[in-house]
């Protein structure tokens, strides 16, 4: 395929709640592509209780086409209807799917229509039955798409051990858009230090940990607080700890926030207590603001940032450890300040999203020169 001709591209995701880090890089893609005199729109599933505001008006803003099909259930005639419609009116050469349900629903509609299939692995958390189920299943069904997406040298591994064929297997690192982010500017707390944790409120991001380490700092007489932005099924059980670990006074839920920068503005340390992750947007966005980060050494993270180089690796599900980390930050301000001015300068030489956009186009032109599978 040459470099003029037009790509139309379909990305298909499901989603619970407000959305997160894939969904700011599906729209920006959307947008990017679009400016380049593409065609892509963005196919949203989501349950009766999630909320698609957030989404929905970012794609406005951008002058993204986005449709949410609302869902009853795990299967929702309506919601196939929609996209056998959608993928019928709009000649898509690609589809690009994000999750489990829609690799499924893009190899099922192919009998029908006729693209190729590009699928990102986001990740996996496998917290419950029903998600080791379901993400066997999409490992499964990678074997029948044209390219696969890892954000990671870690996870292509392990689709590799997972008999997925390398010449399907492509690493794309996720990126940021780095143009109008300017590196933050500490406003001061009086002495007090400022952590930060931006993210969805979920069992596997281990918030509890988090907490644990503020328990601790505060027990050595350190004067810290914690903002935590963002929302998720876990807020409730949270709230319940920090009032039973008394830490009303230190501790503020902010709840789902848009804007970012104004999270990280003032913040001393932006935390990340995970227990599994991929390639997090939320650190590659501290990392850029110039905010130290302290995070756990699972799934892809380190391969973002070197344990005293970029950032402090810690050992997951750690309290004392995690505690440890944010105090080698927060005592050392010429360490931290090394830390944040090397992250940042890492950022702009392997994580900008116009780098991320230019291998994802390459891609597409690889897949494009191929058949149709069957």
């Amino acid at each position: 395929m040459s470099e003029e001709r037009q790509v139309r591209v379909l990305h298909v995701r499901t989603v619970c709640g407000t959305g997160g880090g894939p969904d700011k890089t599906i729209l920006k893609s959307c947008e990017y592509l679009d400016r380049r005199g593409h065609f892509a729109h963005a196919f949203y599933m989501m349950d009766r209780a999630s909320d698609p505001g957030e989404i929905a008006s970012s794609a406005r803003a951008m002058g993204i086409v986005m449709n949410a099909a609302m869902e009853d259930g795990a299967v929702c005639w309506k919601t196939l209807a929609e996209l056998d419609h959608l993928l019928g009116v709009g000649g898509y050469d690609i589809v690009h799917t994000h999750d489990y349900k829609s690799n499924v629903l893009a190899r099922l509609m192919r009998a029908r229509h006729r693209y190729r299939i590009v699928a990102t692995a986001h990740g996996y958390n496998g917290t419950t039955r029903r998600e080791i189920f379901y993400y066997g299943l999409e490992r499964w069904m990678f074997r029948y798409v044209d390219a696969v997406v890892t954000p990671t040298v870690g996870m292509r591994n392990y689709l590799l051990r997972c008999g997925i064929g390398t010449d399907r297997m492509c690493v794309i690192r996720n990126g940021i858009e780095t143009a109008g982010w300017e590196r933050v500017v500490r406003n001061g707390q009086g002495g007090k230090a400022r952590l930060v944790y931006v993210g969805r409120l979920s069992e596997e991001k281990d918030l509890p940990n988090l907490l644990g380490a503020v328990e601790i700092l505060r027990g050595r007489g350190k004067d810290v607080e914690l903002l935590i932005a963002g929302d998720g099924a876990d807020r409730g059980r949270l709230e319940g700890m920090i009032e039973a670990k008394g830490l009303g006074g230190c501790v503020r839920m902010l709840g789902y926030v848009k804007d970012v920068m104004g999270v990280l503005a003032g913040a001393d340390v932006m935390v990340n207590p995970s227990r599994t992750e991929c390639m997090p947007n939320s650190i590659l966005e501290a990392m850029w603001a110039g905010v130290p980060v302290v995070a756990t050494d699972v799934g892809g993270v380190g391969e973002m940032l070197e344990d005293g180089v970029e950032g402090v690796l810690v050992r997951g599900g750690d309290s004392a450890e995690l505690a440890r980390g944010i105090e080698r930050v927060i005592d050392d301000r010429v360490f931290a300040e090394t830390l944040a001015e090397k992250a940042r300068a890492r950022v702009m030489r392997e994580f900008t999203f116009e780098g991320h956009m230019e291998m994802t186009m390459a891609l597409y032109r690889r897949v494009m020169g191929r058949r149709v599978r069957s």
